[in-house]
């Protein structure tokens, strides 16, 4: 019985060793954009103990995604994701303090953007089907995350009216175009 338990547990844990490295990216988009929620429930709920455990995964995640980007990469692309995680995991700690939620409102909605780009490109070219066949509507995301994100990006396919304060100190290159975020 033991040794079955154990060839079952090598198994699993093999199978997990060959995750295809653009669904492992997909993966860590889905599991930050839990976390983010989960963090802003605690902030609204006033769960300082579920608001900041959310928060340090969410930062671990976005830290790992970041890292995940190739160092040798010059290209602006990665630039661009390299300014936007970079901005994100410098505002995202403030909340902590602050207690403001939008801050996590906005780097949910860059990084669902991001998942969504992720889905459509990297995925589709990898041969990794996502989500809802194409004739079924995807579920709508929770209220909170409904509004666009900042002017100035929609040249990327992050477009939308709104602008957050904190994020907009940094600012990103993309196409040779300066991009406020």
């Amino acid at each position: 019985m033991n040794t079955a338990k154990a060839r079952t547990a090598y198994q699993q844990s093999e199978a997990q060793a060959n995750i295809h490295p653009v669904k492992l990216i997909h993966l860590l988009y889905e599991r930050v954009l839990i976390h983010l929620d989960l963090a802003e429930q605690g902030v609204r709920q006033g769960d300082a103990k579920a608001r900041g455990e959310n928060l340090s995964k969410a930062i671990a995640i976005i830290s790992e995604l970041n890292a995940s980007i190739k160092d040798s990469d010059a290209s602006e692309a990665a630039a661009f994701l390299r300014g936007l995680y970079s901005a994100i995991l410098i505002e995202l700690p403030k909340v902590g303090i602050t207690g403001d939620p939008e801050a996590i409102r906005q780097a949910h909605r860059y990084l669902d953007r991001l998942r969504e780009l992720w889905e459509a490109t990297a995925m589709r070219e990898a041969g990794l089907t996502v989500g809802p066949a194409p004739e079924e509507p995807a579920a709508p995301r929770p209220e909170a995350h409904t509004a666009a994100a900042p002017p100035g990006i929609a040249e990327y396919g992050l477009a939308g009216p709104r602008k957050l304060k904190g994020l907009d100190a940094a600012a990103c290159q993309l196409r040779g175009v300066s991009v406020a975020i």
